[in-house]
């Protein structure tokens, strides 16, 4: 009896997987899911060249659209010349959040964030200075951002 219960279960398993697969789940999408939101890190720093465990690189990457989206809002104000002041406060805010969360990350993603820093500064004193340039590095900083996003991307798999 013991037998068939087994060879039901492992029937069952082999169903459920292959329903799992044909809607286009993957191993590494289930592992990933399951590590999500925690500092566990299998294998060494080394693993995924420096740039952090898979968790890193996924909250890396949820911050810069957070960032993304952030700047996107503010965008029609810039234009506008409105409510500078608030948005010079939230570039600022930001760059704090994002500096957080590349503190951990390797050698490249630092790098990439170094360019990505000096943008948003740069933005952030135009503002400062209500300059009408503020609008050009703003959307030049939404597009430093996604293509950072895409980066890391890249690195999570």
């Amino acid at each position: 009896m013991a037998r068939l219960a087994l060879l039901v279960a492992i029937l069952a398993l082999i169903l459920s997987w292959a329903a799992y697969r044909r809607s286009g789940g993957q191993l590494k999408d289930v592992l990933t899911d399951a590590t999500r939101g925690t500092d566990l890190h299998v294998g060494s720093a080394g693993d995924s060249g420096g740039e952090g465990g898979p968790a890193t690189v996924l909250d890396r990457q949820a911050d810069l659209l957070k960032a993304q989206a952030r700047l996107l809002q503010h965008r029609a104000e810039v234009a506008g010349d409105r409510n500078l002041d608030q948005v010079e406060r939230d570039v600022a805010e930001i760059r704090r959040s994002l500096e957080r969360s590349y503190q951990s990350s390797g050698g490249t993603a630092k790098g990439r964030w170094e360019g990505l820093d000096a943008d948003l500064d740069r933005l952030e004193a135009q503002l400062r200075e209500k300059s009408s340039k503020a609008l050009a590095s703003l959307d030049a900083a939404i597009s430093k951002i996604r293509d950072e996003a895409s980066e890391e991307k890249k690195d999570g798999r």
